[in-house]
């Protein structure tokens, strides 16, 4: 092989070697600008976050779910469209009354909206709907955070999914399709996201491509603010008022369907409670071990059993899906009525204080749940007045 010849071969090497780095660097390019692309666009975009939060909502990844959700800023504009006609339609309550339980709540609001996150995320981390302590004991203060957590429909509203997501700027919007699962009425919610994020950085990266080690060394990219969160559901004053003239309809079918069990079981219940303060008078104050004996047989043969036929009445009757939380109640009352019956008896039988503590606390769960259920059924006879929604 000549001179010529060869030094033609080993330029054309040379040349074949140089497009190789070329295309080698070319696609690493296309690569970073590809991971660039759906790190610092896709992923900064309200689409990417709407669809983020619900793919980790049905895997259950609490934590993605909570990155693309305001929780605090969602339920602060939710509590104002939930408590708005709370108080509204009562005709028992004064036009002074009414404008102080208003203010009430709009006093509680932080606190009410600090509970609602705590429950949300104990669901979200659990599975359970657990009120959080300080919740519970707001019956103290008049308020009943269950009742009004079961009024906002989050219990029983399942996301189905995610469309027409708008970008406006700082803003933007999106409609997320929902069914209320007692009613099976579906409902489009729009809500609104607004930035929060800082920018992106990628660090030091190396790309290897053929063997060969490519590396990147902190590049960052001031894209202002690109983390999308949902802050507010702009129509769910217009979502409680669309489901609820149905669910009201079933629970008003349900009390008119048990209104008679309910009736002939308190007028029982009346004379057994006359008999039962009859058999604890005394005239020193002081009972004796055979009336206690009578005492504690009068609540085990009569006044549990009548308690038991009156729940299996109950049973009986066909519940809507609208009236399943008041059928619950119904159903948690008798069984903590009965408990603390249980433990007074034993208390009188033993002369246990321990048992008597446990019936009272009991019985203070009682008044709780009857609580609960008489102002279920009182609200239920204030919207009964109302005139239907067009």
């Amino acid at each position: 092989m000549d001179d010529i010849t060869w030094k033609r071969r080993l330029e054309k090497r040379r040349s074949q070697r140089r497009i190789e780095k070329i295309i080698s660097v070319m696609f690493v390019v296309a690569m970073i600008s590809c991971v660039i692309w759906y790190v610092a666009s896709y992923t900064k975009t309200p689409s990417y976050a709407m669809n983020e939060a619900l793919a980790s909502l049905h895997s259950e990844d609490t934590k993605t779910f909570q990155e693309h959700v305001d929780f605090t800023a969602v339920t602060h504009a939710g509590y104002d469209d939930l408590t708005s006609d709370l108080f509204k339609y009562d005709k028992e309550l004064s036009d002074h009354e009414r404008a102080v339980f208003e203010n009430f709540y709009v006093l509680i609001r932080s606190r009410m909206c600090q509970g609602a996150v705590k429950v949300i995320e104990t669901r979200l981390n659990t599975g359970e709907w657990t009120l959080p302590e300080e919740m519970l004991k707001g019956r103290q203060l008049g308020i009943d955070f269950d009742l009004l957590l079961e009024r906002s429909l989050i219990r029983h509203t399942s996301i189905v999914s995610v469309e027409n997501v708008e970008h406006f700027g700082e803003t933007a919007t999106a409609d997320v399709h929902v069914v209320e699962d007692y009613t099976q009425q579906p409902f489009t919610l729009k809500v609104t996201l607004e930035n929060s994020g800082e920018g992106f950085n990628i660090g030091n990266t190396d790309f290897e491509f053929f063997g060969k080690t490519f590396k990147i060394s902190g590049v960052s990219f001031k894209l202002g603010n690109n983390e999308w969160k949902v802050t507010r559901v702009d129509n769910y004053r217009e979502y409680l008022d669309a489901v609820s003239p149905a669910l009201k309809k079933d629970l008003e079918n349900y009390i008119d369907a048990t209104e008679e069990i309910v009736e002939h079981y308190n007028e029982i219940f009346q004379d057994e409670q006359a008999n039962f303060v009859e058999l604890q008078r005394t005239s020193t104050g002081i009972i004796s071990e055979d009336r206690r004996s009578e005492i504690a047989d009068y609540i085990n043969k009569t006044i549990i059993p009548m308690l038991s036929y009156r729940q299996e009445a109950l049973d009986k009757v066909d519940v809507p899906k609208g009236a399943e939380y008041l059928s619950n109640l119904r159903k948690a009352s008798t069984a903590v009525t009965i408990q603390a019956w249980q433990f007074y008896s034993i208390g009188l039988l033993e002369d246990n204080s321990a048992a008597f503590d446990t019936a009272e606390s009991l019985h203070k769960q009682e008044l709780a749940l009857d609580q609960r259920i008489e102002e279920l059924i009182h609200n239920s006879a204030v919207t009964r007045e109302l005139p239907a929604l067009p």
